[in-house]
């Protein structure tokens, strides 16, 4: 894993391989912790079946497969979800006013003062007659370039833009429930991922998460690759501006498998000579045959204090992605708008059955 916390790495990388992919990704949670959603940008989606196929044929079709994928819950209850993949005709990264477009839903970053803010603007009307419009706006100290800083051979850059922000929410929401108004305010985070081999290709599986206390985040990841397995974890003041403490040991347990046979943990334990972390996932807010996202409590001891937070946590196992198996699912949830649309994704009752 190369990792960054480098403002001069957001733009899209156009240069990488068919096989890459490349991501930049949101996500909050109210103060009071009844609020919370994951908003992700795709340049290149790796979870596409379209674009699996067409690295199958021969010659390698050079298409682009952009798309965006809303999750919003309320008290770990999906209330909106969407994922989204258009032509690439549909993507548009302005370096001049780094706004970055994905049909008609588009983020904007600023930087003043050492202030590093974004405005994300939200429009969309799913086939089953859900809809999402309005914003989000996130605002957090910009981080000195080396506050992450880890280089290596591999081929997937995770680049830290904003470990802690703040943002607040302007949200007009036709759901699963009801139409209503979201204006809240919380803690989030931002990331820009690239890849330039397929992800199966880089590691087997992949624990991280976020957790932020009012001192100071936690972030980990825990990579299981194909010859080593690599852990890092930091605590970063509120304000981005150091990293306080590094952990080095980490241990998972009370692993449980879902409906599709993937099997994750639900405890992490994380820890270094000052500090001891536990990590209790306890509520799946996602649960696929390839990717899980939960909501979780974790108790960090540091300094002889007790620190409490709700988080975010996500667990991958990319392998199951190119598994035709599950294809089928895939295809309930992700909508190619170019294409014909799943029938399932055209009803208002059965669609919100796969959130």
């Amino acid at each position: 894993m190369n990792i960054s916390t480098d403002l001069d790495q957001v733009s899209p990388d156009h240069g990488k391989p068919l096989e890459g992919y490349e991501w930049w990704y949101f996500d909050g949670m109210s103060y009071d912790g009844e609020f919370s959603f994951v908003i992700i940008f795709y340049h290149e989606n790796p979870f596409s079946t379209k674009k699996i196929k067409e690295l199958q044929k021969e010659p390698v079709e050079g298409k682009i497969h952009p798309a965006i994928s809303i999750s919003i819950y309320r008290n770990s209850k999906p209330v909106y979800y969407s994922f989204l993949e258009f032509d690439e005709k549909a993507f548009n990264w302005d370096s001049e006013q780094l706004r970055l477009c994905v049909d008609s839903n588009s983020f904007q970053y600023d930087l003043k003062n050492d202030l590093f803010t974004y405005k994300m603007i939200l429009d969309q009307t799913l086939p089953s007659g859900h809809s999402l419009r309005g914003s989000i706006s996130g605002s957090g100290p910009l981080p000195e370039k080396t506050l992450l800083e880890s280089k290596s051979k591999d081929k997937h850059l995770w680049n830290l833009i904003l470990p802690s922000l703040h943002f607040n929410t302007d949200l007009r929401l036709n759901g699963k429930d009801e139409s209503e108004v979201i204006k809240t305010k919380g803690r989030g985070y931002h990331d820009h991922n690239i890849g330039y081999e397929p992800m199966k290709e880089s590691f087997k599986d992949w624990y991280w998460g976020r957790y932020h206390y009012d001192e100071f985040t936690l972030i980990y990841y825990l990579m299981e690759k194909h010859d080593e397995r690599q852990f890092e974890a930091w605590l970063i003041d509120s304000e981005n501006h150091k990293v306080i403490e590094y952990l080095s040991e980490a241990e998972l347990g009370y692993k449980v498998s879902n409906v599709f046979g993937l099997r994750s943990a639900r405890k992490i334990n994380l820890k270094s000579a000052q500090v001891t972390v536990n990590i209790n996932l306890r509520d799946k807010i996602d649960n696929g045959p390839f990717y899980q996202r939960f909501i979780a409590n974790s108790v960090i001891k540091y300094k002889g204090q007790v620190h409490a937070a709700q988080g975010i946590s996500e667990y991958i196992y990319p392998e199951n992605i190119y598994k035709k198996v599950y294809w089928p699912l895939v295809h309930m949830r992700l909508n190619y708008t170019k294409h014909k649309t799943h029938w399932v994704q055209k009803s208002p009752l059965m669609y919100p059955w796969t959130w």
